[in-house]
């Protein structure tokens, strides 16, 4: 989900990694502590067989299961237990008669709980399910996933990601086809397909009325918002410095969203951005993904194959440039089925498409973008009017699916 927020100065690359590592050691000590007392707690408190678990890998996440909670809410009758592996989940702040809210962190008590868990339905987002360390539970009979992005799962997700998976909340009708040619191909049983649509994209419509270009600002600039995926071959990684030089020296001013998987494995090229760009008047690097400004200020994003272009451009109906590195590639059979993937055939209804060797001709395609930005929203909304379903809707509709999931006539 694109939540965004600057922090600038508050250097996460020094004082953050930085930290006295008794205190650090303090702390991690303490939630290991915590997750085994509340993953005993649950076993304790939980019924024979819990009616639905919803589990969250952590704060990110909030954004997506926070408005199907407040959906599922209107079903009193049925347990609801919502497990998730991090102690700064907001969600886990909430109160409710009939959710109950476990911290169960990422280690050996989430492994041991999420493998032994009794439920008569499971409901995550963690793609690979049976793969690594969270495998399927014989005393869970269906596990549901729960899409965080609006890509399609057969190129990006590695091999095999969702196999293991029962029934899958699908985006739109892209996720359908896919997921159907998938299973035919591989001989894998066919999975229940069920519309639901994609949360984030309503709270995006939902916190803003200002939807299609807002205009240039006062010095005639613009402001852009340099998101892309993650990858050894993303633009992050391999020139996010040539892209902010080409926009700062333009005049615009730069808002760049690395994704949480930049800030773990190549923070390096984050560090260079900092050292170079911080001192800039025009230049921000969000590292909050909580709120919303940078995204709603933004005219334009630049990406490469984030679904996070998806949101902004679903959202907010504005344009993209994407930079047309290699595509971000972890199934090396995704074009064993006929479907392409979304994240390829979106790209020229919601913007241009420049290669990595024209970073020069950044501003000039900006320009253009801006320039006929009415003719691109029309495309937008008609391209995501086809492709996603229950707009403004899908908390309602994934909540009606998952209470019908669930054994019928069982009150709590």
């Amino acid at each position: 989900m694109i939540l965004l927020q600057t922090t600038k100065k508050n250097n996460l690359f020094d004082s953050g990694y930085r930290s006295d590592k008794s205190s650090s050691g303090k702390k991690l000590l303490k939630e290991f502590i915590r997750s085994w007392q509340e993953a005993i707690h649950f076993v304790k408190s939980s019924k024979p067989s819990a009616k639905l678990v919803i589990y969250s890998e952590g704060a990110s996440y909030a954004s997506y299961f926070g408005p199907l909670l407040k959906a599922l809410s209107a079903y009193t009758n049925i347990n609801i237990y919502y497990l998730s592996s991090e102690s700064s989940d907001p969600l886990l702040k909430e109160e409710s008669n009939h959710i109950k809210f476990y911290f169960i962190g990422k280690g050996t008590a989430r492994t041991f709980l999420l493998n032994n868990l009794k439920a008569n339905v499971v409901v995550m987002t963690m793609p690979d399910l049976d793969t690594f360390y969270i495998k399927r539970s014989p005393d869970c009979e269906k596990y549901v996933y729960f899409h965080h992005s609006m890509v399609s799962t057969h190129m990006i997700y590695n091999k095999g990601a969702f196999d293991h998976f029962d029934t899958m909340l699908c985006v739109g009708p892209h996720h359908k086809v896919e997921v159907r040619q998938w299973d035919m191909r591989w001989g894998l049983p066919a999975k229940q397909l069920l519309e639901h649509g994609y949360s984030p994209l309503d709270t995006i419509r939902g916190v803003t009325a200002a939807r299609g270009m807002p205009e240039r600002n006062a010095d005639g600039k613009l402001n852009i918002l340099l998101a892309p995926s993650w990858g050894s071959d993303g633009l992050m990684e391999t020139r996010a410095v040539e892209v902010v030089s080409v926009l700062l020296d333009a005049g615009h001013r730069v808002h760049v969203r690395p994704h949480p998987r930049t800030h773990q494995l190549s923070s390096a090229c984050l560090v260079e951005l900092e050292n170079k760009f911080d001192d800039h008047p025009n230049f921000d690097l969000n590292r909050d993904i909580t709120q919303f400004d940078a995204l709603l200020k933004s005219h334009i994003m630049i990406s490469d194959w984030s679904g996070v272009a998806m949101e902004f451009a679903f959202g907010l109906e504005r344009p993209v440039l994407f930079i047309d590195v290699p595509r971000k590639l972890n199934n090396p059979d995704y074009e064993k089925i006929k479907a392409v993937p979304i994240e390829v055939s979106y790209r020229e209804e919601v913007g241009v498409i420049l290669t990595p060797e024209r970073l020069a001709d950044v501003p000039e395609a900006l320009d253009r973008l801006f320039e006929n930005a009415d003719d691109f929203q029309s495309k937008i909304q008609m391209y995501r009017d086809q492709n996603v379903y229950h707009i403004d809707e899908s908390a309602k509709a994934g909540a009606d699916h998952i209470y019908e999931l669930l054994p019928q006539g069982h009150t709590a």
